[in-house]
């Protein structure tokens, strides 16, 4: 076998990214976009030491979970994986992956699969606006996105008429139909300055507009500035936090790990008498603070400051990580603190499948998954862990 050889296989599973898989002399062949039972015609495009890798040349047997693909840039962009199956069958995907991590989950998907996100940040090369593919790194110039809010896509198409040679990054973000516009650049002084927004930053410097961006969202409010951290889906945000609610129930003291500009802390802040939010990003501790004001709360306090540096005493602890997880420090710290409970927020189910089993003082109770991103490959899971 080598690259470029054509053969016909049947795909007897998919991966959790929207692979199918085959099997040809015992090897394992993923092949992009390829369903569960169907037979298809592949061309060898990958040779690796354990696996191959295939594309669809011609599919003999369609499955009924096929659909019609519906995105001129599905297979440029790279940053949808399920545009090719039925949003129904893209959940039974995940769902079938994360049993096999874990036992008896429970999915939650959102009623929006088209059109949630509220935020997108775009490259510039060349003139040219668009995704960098995850996997070649190169442009997909592009003039709509399904995933994004619709005032965003019109704002794409004006943004396009001016020059963006000088430019490397735009960052849109719609919040209540206010539109907030951050440009990475080489120089200050660009002709996209004139375009029409409700709050426009050229490198961190406010140009125009509003300092920053209001959310209201369950009677609380969230100001949100260019480099903020703001979940891109406000359906699946309420549904997260409600839930990180119901598991973390009432008492004296929580600490809020990772707590980026507050909002969760914030959620929880009528369940426990005094809450600590602890976070890197000094721009995200100042964002916390205005968002404890804007909502007249007490009883919170914000830390700036590496999540390994947490300590004391408290009732229950809330982790939202990146998707790297849980350094050892913060896992020795958790393993050690005798909180009668951890709520973990991952987005990622492998580190925090490998979280949870060095998380050795404390027993998994309850997890949820949560269909954040729609369309794409990713997963946002909400778990509590009580002590043993």
């Amino acid at each position: 076998m080598k690259i470029g050889d054509t053969l016909i296989v049947d795909i007897i599973d998919n991966d959790n990214i929207g692979n199918g898989i085959a099997k040809y002399n015992n090897i394992v062949i993923f092949i992009k976009d390829a369903l569960i039972n169907e037979k298809v015609e592949i061309e060898i495009t990958k040779i690796n030491k354990n696996y191959y890798t295939g594309k669809i040349i011609n599919i003999i047997n369609k499955s009924n979970k096929r659909v019609e693909v519906n995105c001129k840039y599905y297979n440029s962009c790279g940053g949808c994986n399920f545009l090719h199956t039925s949003y129904d069958n893209e959940i039974d995907i995940k769902t079938k992956y994360l049993n096999k991590l874990f036992n008896n989950i429970k999915y939650i998907s959102t009623k929006n699969e088209y059109n949630y996100r509220n935020k997108v940040t775009l490259h510039v090369l060349e003139g040219k606006l668009g995704y960098y593919n995850d996997k070649t790194h190169l442009l997909c110039e592009i003039d709509y996105c399904l995933l994004l809010n619709p005032k965003i896509n019109s704002k794409i198409s004006e943004i396009k008429k001016y020059n963006l040679n000088d430019i490397k990054e735009i960052m849109i973000r719609v919040i209540n139909d206010e539109i907030m516009i951050h440009v990475t650049s080489n120089k200050d002084n660009l002709d996209i300055s004139n375009i029409e927004c409700d709050s426009l930053y050229i490198n961190n410097k406010l140009i125009k507009g509003k300092e920053y961006l209001i959310d209201e969202i369950n009677n609380y409010k969230f100001s949100i500035y260019p480099n903020s951290f703001y979940q891109v889906n406000k359906e699946g945000m309420k549904l997260i936090y409600d839930e990180a609610l119901s598991y973390i129930g009432k008492g004296n003291n929580l600490l809020d790990l990772y707590c980026g500009t507050g909002t969760i802390g914030i959620w929880m802040s009528n369940n426990y008498k005094n809450i600590t939010g602890i976070e890197i990003n000094a721009s995200s501790i100042k964002n916390a603070n205005i968002n404890k004001k804007l909502n007249n709360i007490n009883n919170i306090k914000f830390i700036c400051g590496d999540a390994k540096s947490a300590n004391g005493n408290y009732d229950a602890i809330i982790v939202d990580p990146p998707r790297s997880g849980l350094s050892k420090e913060v896992i020795s710290f958790l393993n050690n603190s005798k909180s009668n409970k951890i709520v973990y927020i991952s987005c990622n189910p492998n580190t925090l499948k490998r979280d949870i089993e060095l998380l050795n003082n404390y027993k998994l109770d309850s997890i949820s998954a949560y269909s954040m991103f729609p369309r794409t490959k990713h997963i946002e899971c909400v778990t509590l862990l009580t002590i043993k």
